[in-house]
């Protein structure tokens, strides 16, 4: 995301922006499953309304029409569909998208990029929880509104059209697909900066690090997104409790100057800097949007995918801001900005060691390596989801949809999302680039590429219910989705014009890197036009129209 800012430990002061299966048996009818077959041929796979679950078997001609009462329950899936299954709840949904944001990455190594601009970080934080929580009241509205899977791809279809829908989903995979590299990369370096911290006189390449870290998340997404939500729990509630025991001790001991209402004052984000600090501050909240991703694969989805998504946002901007407040603490209020401009690597490791010794900082500095492969992971399994829907509306080749019948999971999508990101590595290690050069420019595009997603499906969602109405209160669906559609917009404009803080690299490079995004979404609306011309039944697909 920013630019590296020294040598040793570079790759702590940012994070990568991106961070049991059911047993269907038979197939037997489910009784209270009204079906309607249709074998005529022809255009059969009209698309369906927002209240309707249709599930293909492997026969594209016959279609199984769910009543609407029956769109949340996962035992209808029959075999030979392409419905991914599972049975996670709450707090399983919770974990694994928490895991995304790398909360340990962000607090040791982001955080006091954020102070380093002005000592309002922690109330910053709260602010742009709040503009979260206004965004997730329209997105789960939509949610509720269009019970289908696909997420952001889905959602934009049915707001703007197939089109804009496609270039979502384009732009999706572009966002996820930089972040998931930038991730690779920087766990590379994390895991060879703590050898060599052990053994100096160990040299090993970053990439084999990388490449180890890389090929275990690839082995785990390929099974249940059940198992990976177990591995990600444990590693989530560890780095929790780690920083939560920094704050404590910065709590009760008050650091060199004592504790300070200063950096609570909204009166210090009126600043020349509240742009660029706003515009990080977003950038940490990544992740919650992703819970949507998994709605066939979590219990109750109606239920369980709007309560993770507000627990998310709001444990975040909490998480956040309390350990903002410790790390300015630790330093002084009135030193704390100058001691983050002057080295903000340093920061959280010199607070550790002052505050808890020597041993608390090697212990974070290890953990920094679990939650970098956890965001990895979780990122993994996000594009696998995006890969899967594309191919079950025909736009990927159709065999990558297949539904692994133990597991449930999208493994064959997951196996050709692998692949491309095992080439993308081999093709980066072979040019030989600085890795904190990659890391910066790869989470640069998706920490840019989130928020024109962000502000997209803003868009979408206004229009959407301007359009249908579902007896859902006018609050979350105009009021709320047009006041975080300002806030992300303002974050998108700040960005825009100062994309030197987000990577390194001359001007040439940085509207390279600026124009990506906004590729991903030419193509995909080209792809749309084409495939309307040519293959009619595949545009009308789009937005996982039909299942």
């Amino acid at each position: 995301m920013a630019q590296s800012r020294g040598g040793r430990g570079a790759e702590h002061h940012m994070k990568p922006l991106w961070v049991g299966a059911v047993d269907i048996g038979s197939g037997r009818r489910h009784p209270r499953a009204r079906r309607t077959r249709h074998t005529s041929g022809g255009s059969q796979c009209r698309p369906r309304s927002p209240a309707r679950s249709k599930h293909m078997n492997d026969n594209p001609n016959t279609l199984a029409v769910l009543s609407p009462e029956r769109v949340d329950d996962h035992d209808v899936s029959p075999a030979g569909s392409y419905r991914l299954r599972g049975r996670m709840g709450t707090v399983g949904l919770l974990f694994t998208v928490l895991a995304f944001t790398a909360p340990l990455g962000v607090v040791f190594g982001f955080v006091s990029v954020n102070i380093s601009f002005g000592i309002g970080v922690p109330i910053a934080f709260i602010a742009v929880a709040v503009l979260m929580v206004l965004f997730a009241s329209g997105f789960t509205a939509m949610t509720k509104a269009v019970p289908r899977a696909g997420a952001f791809y889905t959602y934009i279809r049915e707001g703007l059209g197939r089109p804009a829908g496609l270039g979502g989903s384009f732009l999706a995979l572009v966002t996820y697909g930089f972040n998931v590299v930038s991730c690779i990369v920087v766990s590379g370096i994390s895991v060879n900066n703590l050898m060599r911290a052990f053994a100096p006189s160990l040299d090993t390449p970053w990439w084999m690090w990388s490449l180890i870290m890389f090929a275990t998340a690839w082995v785990l997404s390929y099974f249940s997104v059940e198992l990976s939500a177990k591995v990600l729990s444990v590693i989530l509630v560890i780095e929790v409790a780690v920083v939560s025991i920094f704050d404590v001790v910065m709590f009760v001991n008050g650091g060199p100057e004592g504790h300070s209402a200063e950096p609570w004052n909204p009166a210090n984000l009126i600043t020349p800097s509240i742009g660029v600090l706003l515009l990080f501050s977003i950038g940490v909240f990544n992740g919650f949007e992703a819970t949507a991703v998994y709605r066939d694969e979590v219990r109750k989805p109606s239920v369980t995918i709007p309560r993770a998504t507000f627990i998310a946002v709001i444990f975040l901007g909490v998480f956040y801001a309390i350990s903002a407040y410790g790390l300015v603490v630790s330093a002084g209020t009135s030193h704390a900005v100058e001691v983050a401009a002057g080295d903000p690597a340093a920061m959280m490791p010199n607070a550790l060691i002052q505050n808890l010794g020597v041993w608390a900082n090697q212990i974070v500095s290890i953990l920094i390596v679990t939650s970098y492969f956890a965001s990895g992971l979780s990122l993994q399994n996000i594009l696998s989801r995006y890969t899967h829907s594309l191919a079950v509306d025909g736009v990927f080749p159709r065999s990558l949809a297949k539904v692994h019948d133990e597991h449930g999971s999208p493994h064959r999508a997951a196996v050709a999302v692998g692949a491309v990101l095992l080439l993308v590595m081999i093709v980066l290690i072979a040019t030989g680039g600085d890795p904190n050069g990659l890391y910066a420019a790869a989470a640069g595009v998706a920490f840019y590429g989130m928020l024109l997603l962000l502000a997209f499906t803003a868009i979408a969602i206004i229009v959407y219910f301007r359009r249908n109405a579902h007896g859902i209160s006018f609050w979350r669906t105009l009021i709320a989705p047009i006041v975080a559609l300002i806030g992300i917009s303002f974050a998108l404009v700040t960005a825009s014009f100062n994309m030197e803080l987000l990577v390194t690299g001359g001007p040439v490079l940085l509207t390279i890197l600026l124009l990506i995004p906004y590729l991903s979404i030419i193509v995909g609306v080209i792809t749309a036009a084409v495939l309307r011309r040519r293959n009619p039944d595949t545009y009308q697909r789009i937005g996982r129209a039909v299942d």
